[in-house]
Formats: C-alpha cells, sequence, structure tokens
C-alpha cells in the first residue's frame, strides 16, 4: 500500500468512525451573527481531510465548512530496510467553533425525568459568552480514543499497540494560544506498513 493510499485509507475510516460518532456547530458565514437572536443555531457532521484544511472557498460543495473538522496528517514516517517494516506516526488535529451557551444548547427536565431541548422564542434570544468550548473537544477526542485504541487494523493498516497514543491540546512552543472561539487539539498513533521491494542487485542472481 502506498502511502497516499494510506493517508486515504485513514481519512475515510476517521469519516466513519469518528466524525460521524459526534455533531458540534457550524459557525455562521457572519460570525457578529452568533451573538445575537438572529443565528441560526446548528449542528453538523464534522468533516474530515487528508493533510490540510481547506478555505471555505476551497471545499467540496457537499462541506458545509471547514470547522468543525478532522484533519489526518503525516507527522513523520520510517522504513527499516533490514526487517522489510515501516511505521508512520499518524495525527488527528481537530478544531471546532463555540462561543458560548445558545438557548437551543441548554436541555430542560421534564416531569418524567427525561430530557428535552429549550425551543421557542425565547431560547432563540439567548446567549451567554463563555469559555466551555474546551469541553467540546475534549468530548470528541474521547470519542477518537475510543476509536483508535478499540482497534486492531485500520482498514487493514496495522495499528501499532507497542507505541502510546498520545493526546493534546495546541500550542505554540509550549503556549497555549487563546483563540476563542476556535478550539484545537491533536491525537497522535502509530500504524505499521509491510515493505515489499525488489533489490535491484539480487535481482541478476535470481
Amino acid at each position: 500500500m502506498t502511502i497516499v493510499d494510506m493517508i486515504d485509507t485513514i481519512t475515510k475510516w476517521a469519516d466513519k468512525e469518528i466524525c460521524s460518532k459526534i455533531k458540534l456547530k457550524l459557525p455562521p458565514a457572519d460570525t457578529q451573527e452568533s451573538t445575537g437572536a438572529g443565528y441560526k443555531h446548528q449542528f453538523i457532521k464534522p468533516a474530515c481531510f487528508p493533510l490540510f484544511v481547506p478555505t471555505s472557498e476551497k471545499i467540496q460543495p457537499h462541506i458545509c465548512s471547514p470547522t468543525p473538522s478532522l484533519c489526518v496528517r503525516l507527522i513523520k514516517g520510517e522504513d527499516d530496510m533490514i526487517t522489510n517494516s515501516g511505521n508512520i506516526i499518524v495525527e488527528f488535529m481537530f478544531s471546532i467553533w463555540n462561543l458560548g451557551t445558545h438557548g437551543p444548547d441548554i436541555l430542560l427536565k421534564q416531569d418524567n425525568n427525561t430530557l428535552r431541548q429549550w425551543t421557542g422564542e425565547e431560547a432563540e434570544a439567548y446567549f451567554e459568552r463563555n469559555y466551555d468550548g474546551w469541553r467540546d473537544i475534549w468530548n470528541w477526542i474521547d470519542i477518537a480514543l475510543r476509536a483508535v485504541e478499540s482497534h486492531l487494523n485500520i482498514d487493514g493498516i496495522e495499528i501499532d499497540r507497542s507505541t502510546n497514543v498520545k493526546f493534546y491540546q495546541f500550542d505554540v512552543e509550549g503556549i497555549i494560544p487563546d483563540m476563542y472561539p476556535f478550539w484545537y487539539a491533536g491525537l497522535q498513533f502509530q500504524v505499521k506498513r509491510p515493505l515489499m521491494r525488489n533489490i535491484v542487485e539480487l535481482q541478476d542472481l535470481l
């Protein structure tokens, strides 16, 4: 399997096993709208991109927005020519948007102990600015951890279970930047790939 095939395979798997398991807030086209009653509160399935996140004008028509999204990145690869095996460090980079609590975010307890979403004009007009968006990104990381740690392979690509799965908040030189209302976090793990090479100098001996 080529490196391109591996990236495509992992991206499709992440879309199915991680992105489809959650719905997150869709940022409005005009971010000023998100603070008022005119904001149309929407949850969408996050997009999944290979290697980089395209800008809004470059995304495919069926994708609503580049945020929320999961980006599958290849951090580093290494081939061992003696053992004919290789490994690749894969990173999942997560990005979401959450400005605060909108009315429809709130669940109301009913008499039968079930919960229902707060709706109506009052709910549509409600907004509280806060920094709770970090909860959404880490709930999503938990979904990704369960997916990666519950599989031996990703559609035929073996997960290297002898190495640790790492997860972390996005930082710049060790400092966590304030990028509110956008939130970022990452997850890294390692996969194996077998090498099949025909040694040119040995072909003459066969």
